[in-house]
Parts: structure tokens; sequence; C-alpha cells
């Protein structure tokens, strides 16, 4: 069943709006099925024309209802249609009867379903107005009312039962709400610690191969090892390095291009994947790159250089393009430090 509800809903029994559309699906099942027990009862037994049409007219809006959740795929708009339905038709109900049957106690349905179908915020202002006309017409009818008459004190019992379950509905909807965005927030933040690098702020390795394994078509990817860095560590420091490392960060975010990624691979190494496709125009940023930490000023009296070893990648081929582009690196490396090369 649950499945079915999926296909139908166009969402995910874990999607926030499962929930919802499953309420609303469930208020339109009911409600239309009251609907045609009172079509029947104004029909057959007890024939009574306004409330008879009443009924058929609000059925035929529940089925608009339930094809713009079905079909269209439009919550609100089917949320709006059912809300709209039972004030109405409530109210009309009131208009008639009076306070005979207690018809006043369908009164309760606006507040509570308002403020869960269309939001604290609109649900409130719908259930505030419908209380004004309910209340106008009680207190110019209640004199007149029979056999049982609606004194004063059944309108203020009245009143203060509507107005208790709009404040509870309105207080539990809007902190369920804010309760939400706060957990949506949370997750947000925890996700952004998962997958950046505590020290440089840049993506950690975790993000990175994430994007590398999960990429469509190919990507050129540098690897970036600071050269000599344990000698920077053994006379300056570990703190100083990790100064060092935070800077070289800084010098590489600004010289990489918008779509780019650059992100800490681990302890001195940084990779970056980037969008451009040409070779030539590729070798134009790793000798800028070369260039720009180079000539940046570490603070430490001495200059700071890196290798890079280029290679393109292939998500289906991760491993082999990882071990091509450490073999660049190597003999980038081995060819005097603060240069580059490409994979073959």
């Amino acid at each position: 069943m649950v499945s079915l509800l999926e296909k139908w809903f166009g969402t995910q029994r874990t999607h926030p709006d499962f929930r919802f559309r499953g309420f609303l699906f469930s208020a339109l099942l009911f409600i239309s099925s009251s609907f045609v027990f009172f079509i029947y009862y104004n029909l057959v037994i007890d024939y009574f024309p306004p409330m008879l049409i009443a009924n058929s007219v609000s059925l035929f809006f529940c089925i608009i209802g339930g094809y713009y959740l079905l079909i269209k795929k439009r919550p609100k708009v089917a949320a709006t249609i059912l809300q709209l339905i039972v004030s109405i038709d409530t109210f009309i109900l009131i208009l008639i009867d009076g306070n005979e049957e207690f018809a006043l106690v369908f009164a309760f349905l606006t507040p509570v379903m308002g403020v869960f179908l269309l939001g604290y915020r609109n649900g409130s202002i719908l259930s505030l107005v419908y209380f004004a006309g309910i209340f106008y017409f009680c207190f110019t009818q209640m004199d007149t009312w029979q056999p049982e008459i609606f004194l004063p004190i059944s309108l203020i019992h009245f009143s203060f039962i509507y107005s208790l379950l709009l404040i509870v509905s309105f207080f539990y909807d809007s902190s369920r709400r804010k309760a939400y965005q706060m957990m949506e927030e949370t997750n947000r933040q925890l996700q952004e610690l998962a997958t950046t690098d505590v020290l440089t702020k840049l993506r950690n390795r975790r993000y990175m191969e994430d994007q590398l394994l999960n990429a469509i078509g190919n990507h050129y990817i540098a690897m970036l090892d600071v050269d000599d860095f344990k000698k920077v560590n053994d006379q300056f420091g570990h703190d100083q390095g990790d100064k060092v490392l935070i800077k070289l960060a800084e010098v590489l975010m600004h010289n990489i291009d918008l779509l780019d990624t650059v992100g800490r691979w681990g302890g001195e190494e940084f990779i970056i994947i980037f969008a451009e496709q040409n070779l030539a125009q590729l070798e134009e940023k790793l000798k800028q790159l070369n260039y720009s930490v180079a000539h940046t000023d570490f603070g430490i009296g001495r200059p700071i250089t890196i290798s890079i070893g280029l290679a393109n990648h292939y998500a289906n081929r991760h491993r082999d393009c990882i071990r091509a582009m450490d073999q660049a690196l190597y003999d980038a490396k081995a060819n005097g430090k603060n240069t580059y090369s490409i994979a073959s």
C-alpha cells in the first residue's frame, strides 16, 4: 500500500512531504465518503434540496482536489480546495440549521484542519475570518433559536473552545515547522562539517573522492604537494607548518576558476578538479599555480613551492587515474620540484 501511495504522490516515504500528502489523501477520502452519505441521506431518507445541492457540489470539488493531489502533484492546491470545501459547507450547514442537532460543532473543523492544511499563518487567518462570520451569525440569531435557546454563556463556551483549538493548532504546527527547519539546518551543518577540512576549510578527501566517483564524463585532476614540507615543520614547528597550509589553501582558492574544485587530500597534499578540458589552457593554469605559490610570502623567511601532477580522470577507472596522477607528481618531484608533470 505504501509503495502504491509513493507512486501516486510522486515522492518517497522518507520525504517530509509524504506524511502531509498522506494526511491530505486520507482527509479527501474520508470527507468525500461523508458527502456521499449525506447526499444519500438528503435524497432518500430526509429529502432536503439545499443540503443535497451543497453536498453534491462539495463532492465534485473533492474529486477536483484529488485530481490535483494525485495527477497534477500539486498538494498545496488540493489542500486549499479541501479546506474551502470544509469551511464553506459547514458554514452553510450552520446557517441553515442554526443550533439544531448541534450543527455548530462542525465549526470546530476549520481551525484544526485549516492550520494543518494551509499552515499556521494562512490557516489562522482563515479561521479568524470564519469565526467572525459564525460569531456574528450566532450573536444575531441566538435569541430566536428553538427549542434550545443559545444563551450568552453558550456563545462564550463556543468562543472559548474555538479559540483554544485554534491556539493549540497554531502553536503545534508552528513549533513543528520550526523544529523541522532547525533539523534541516543542523543536518546541513553536519553535512558541511563532514565534507570540510578542519584546518584549511577546503573540501576534504571524502568530498573530493565522492565528486570523482560520481562524475559524469572525464575531468582533469591535479595533485599538489608542498616541496620539502618536512623541513618546514622541523625548522619552524608544526604550528607554523599549519599556517603555511592555511595560507597555501587561500592561494589555491584565488588561482582557480569558479567551476573548479580544490580540496585537501591529506597532509601537505592538495587536489584540484578542473572544469577546463583544453590541455593547453590547463598547462597555463599549472604554470600560474607554481608561480603564485613561489611568489607568496608565507611569513617564514623562505619561499614555499609546490610540485604538481596532472592526469585525466574517469570515474570507472578511478584508482588507475589516481595512480597516474601520483606518478605524474613523482615525476615533477624528480624533475627538480616547483614544476608540473602531465601523466601520459
